[in-house]
């Protein structure tokens, strides 16, 4: 799990900078394909590592801009400001968990 972690953390960052954010995927997937041995590993794997990443990116960049845009974006969606970084999470720990699994699933190991 830990191998399979290190790949879509560095791989999703690294796709990430030139490509749109959905290209997460594909580092996702392939570690799914060759990292766990369990389905629920796979997932949590996916889960953890994406959904932290982006946590640790939004906050790398509420940092940079003293908290304005985040202040801004929770104001217009009459939310507090954790709510916005939870979604954050939220958004990616899904598709990260989701594209992980996939991968692991695709072999037919999930029998």
């Amino acid at each position: 799990m830990k191998a399979s972690f290190v790949i879509i953390v560095l791989g999703s960052w690294g796709l990430m900078l030139f490509f749109p954010w959905w290209s997460l995927v594909f580092p996702c997937f392939i570690a799914g394909l060759i990292g766990p041995d369990r389905g629920y590993k796979a997932f949590t794997a996916g889960l953890l590592a994406v959904g932290g990443l982006w946590l640790v990116l939004a906050l790398f960049a509420d940092f940079q801009n003293g908290g304005v845009l985040t202040g801004q974006m929770a104001a217009v969606m009459d939310l507090p400001v954790w709510a916005v970084f939870a979604g954050t999470f939220f958004v990616g720990a899904i598709t990260g968990a989701f594209a992980t699994l996939a991968g692991y699933l695709v072999l037919g190991r999930g029998r």
